[in-house]
C-alpha cells in the first residue's frame, strides 16, 4: 500500500470519529423531557390548590398521593372549601376531626387513571372512600358529585388531577355534617343519649338540628341524663327524607319519638309545630349520605 493511499485512509478514519464524537456530544446536551411530578406535588406547586394541600397533610393522604398509584383526583379549589359553612375548614382540619376530614377526602379520589374523555354521562364511580360517585355531563358540562369539573386532565407521574369548584360531602353521615357545621350542643347531647351511631347509620332520615343557642335557650336549661335527651332528640327526626321541596303547609311527620312535628308554610317561612312548642326552620336542605338537615332555632319539647 503506498504511502499516498495510507494517509488518505488516515484522514477519513479521523473525520470519521470526529463526526461520531460531535454527535455523541450532541446526544449529551440534548434535553430529556422532565419526569412528571407526583399527584402530591403537583397540587402542591398549583396555587389555588393550597386548602387541599393543608387538608391532605392534615389527613396524612399526602404521602398516599405521592404513592405509586395510579390515582384520579377530582381537586377542589380554594374557593370551593371557602364555600363552606363558616368554620367549616377549621373545624375539618381539627386533630379530633381527622376521620371526617379522611372520608370526605377519599372520596374526592378515585382509583386509576381516568382522563375527561373517559367520563360519560350517567356514569358511576367508585371512590378510594367507597362511596359511588355519580357523573353528568350536560350541555358539554362536567359534574361530580354534583361540582363542576372546571380544568381536566392535570397530568402526575402516579395519575391524573381535575379541578373542581366545590367540595363534595356526599360520604358525610347528618352526624358529620352536623360536626362540620358547629352543631356541638346537638351532637354532644346525641352521644350522650348513645343516639350517634344510629343517626350515622339509619338511612333516609330527617333531622330538624337545633342551634347551640336553641339548647342554650331551654327554660331550666338543657337535659344531661340520656333518659331524659333521647325522647327530646328522637322528636327531632323523622324516619324518611324530606327536602324542603317536599314540605306542605299543614304537612303531618311522624318522628321516631312517636309524636308528630306539624309544618307550617307563610310565604318564604316555614316552622315545624310540636305539641309543647314551635320552631322556626332557619336552613334547609343540608344534605347527607343518609338523610339531610334543616336547622331550627328552638329545642322542640315532646
Amino acid at each position: 500500500m503506498s504511502f499516498q493511499t495510507r494517509t488518505r485512509r488516515f484522514a477519513a478514519a479521523c473525520a470519521l470519529s470526529l463526526v461520531a464524537a460531535t454527535t455523541a456530544c450532541d446526544d449529551n446536551n440534548s434535553t430529556a423531557p422532565a419526569p412528571l411530578p407526583t399527584i402530591t406535588a403537583t397540587a402542591a406547586a398549583t396555587s389555588n390548590l393550597s386548602t387541599l394541600v393543608s387538608a391532605l397533610q392534615a389527613a396524612g393522604l399526602d404521602a398516599t398521593l405521592n404513592g405509586t398509584g395510579p390515582f384520579t383526583v377530582f381537586a377542589p379549589v380554594n374557593s370551593a372549601f371557602s364555600a363552606l359553612p363558616a368554620d367549616g375548614v377549621t373545624r375539618l382540619l381539627e386533630t379530633g376531626n381527622r376521620a371526617i376530614l379522611t372520608k370526605l377526602l377519599t372520596f374526592h379520589v378515585v382509583p386509576g387513571r381516568i382522563t375527561a374523555s373517559q367520563l360519560t354521562n350517567g356514569q358511576t364511580l367508585t371512590t378510594v372512600e367507597g362511596t359511588a360517585l355519580p357523573v353528568t355531563i350536560v350541555s358539554g358540562v362536567v359534574r361530580v358529585g354534583g361540582a363542576r369539573v372546571t380544568t381536566t386532565d392535570i397530568a402526575a407521574s402516579n395519575g391524573v388531577v381535575h379541578l373542581l369548584d366545590g367540595v363534595m360531602l356526599g360520604s358525610l353521615d347528618v352526624v358529620d355534617q352536623a360536626i362540620i357545621r358547629g352543631f356541638s350542643t346537638l351532637v354532644s347531647a346525641a352521644t350522650t343519649a348513645g343516639l350517634g351511631n344510629a343517626l350515622r347509620t339509619t338511612n333516609n332520615i330527617t333531622v330538624f338540628a337545633p342551634t347551640n343557642a336553641a339548647f342554650a335557650a331551654i327554660p331550666g336549661g338543657a337535659p344531661t341524663t340520656a333518659a331524659a335527651l333521647t325522647p327530646v332528640l328522637q322528636y327531632h327526626v323523622v324516619g324518611a327524607r324530606a327536602l324542603a321541596a317536599s314540605l306542605t303547609n299543614g304537612q303531618s311527620l311522624t318522628t321516631l319519638q312517636g309524636g308528630a312535628l306539624t309544618v307550617g308554610i307563610t310565604g318564604s317561612a316555614v316552622r315545624v309545630t310540636g305539641r309543647v312548642n314551635f320552631a322556626n326552620v332557619v336552613a334547609t336542605d343540608v344534605v347527607a349520605k343518609n338523610g339531610v338537615i334543616h336547622v331550627i332555632d328552638t329545642v322542640l319539647l315532646p
